[in-house]
């Protein structure tokens, strides 16, 4: 199950470098097309924010894959280790149970709502900018998996195992 992880952090890394440098050259256009030509483009604004929802939501789902999203850990950090293994499990659970059923049960059920309806200046179905929720609601639920089936036992500094 590690080297499907390692697998899909690097998917998402490549992905999300790639949305990040085409929003970036977008962006340039967009300023040159505004300022320098007079002509503003409205495509590119539209396209950026699609890629933009995609690659927030893709980061996101990597960064908490890398267990570097933002938590209160001065909270849990006051508990025994023993316990704080418990608060991991059942965050790891709820979190689970949010992908499931809202990103990617609640994403799939705007993904259809939204198959008809196209953006305006591009003509692409706004259920390609929405389908981000899913997409990147199956990588969270992957990545809560994984860290639920992985045993992430801490240890001390001289090596011996605290959990």
């Amino acid at each position: 199950m590690s080297k499907i992880k390692n697998l899909i952090d690097k998917l998402l890394l490549i992905v999300t470098g790639i949305l990040l440098t085409v929003m970036a050259i977008l962006s340039i256009w967009q300023v040159i097309a505004r300022y320098v030509l007079n002509t503003p483009s409205t495509v590119s604004e539209e396209i950026i924010r699609m890629l933009l929802i995609w690659f927030s939501l893709t980061s996101a789902a990597y960064v908490f894959g890398q267990k570097k999203h933002i938590a209160i850990l001065f909270i849990r950090e006051k508990f025994h280790k023993k316990t704080q293994r418990i608060i991991e499990i059942l965050s790891n659970i709820i979190l689970l149970i949010i992908a499931i059923v809202l990103m990617i049960g609640g994403g799939i059920q705007v993904v259809n709502l939204t198959l008809s309806q196209v953006a305006p200046a591009t003509g692409i179905s706004m259920a390609t900018m929405y389908g981000a929720l899913p997409v990147s609601g199956v990588f969270v639920a992957f990545y809560a998996i994984h860290s639920l089936t992985t045993s992430d036992i801490t240890r001390s500094e001289n090596g011996s195992e605290v959990l």
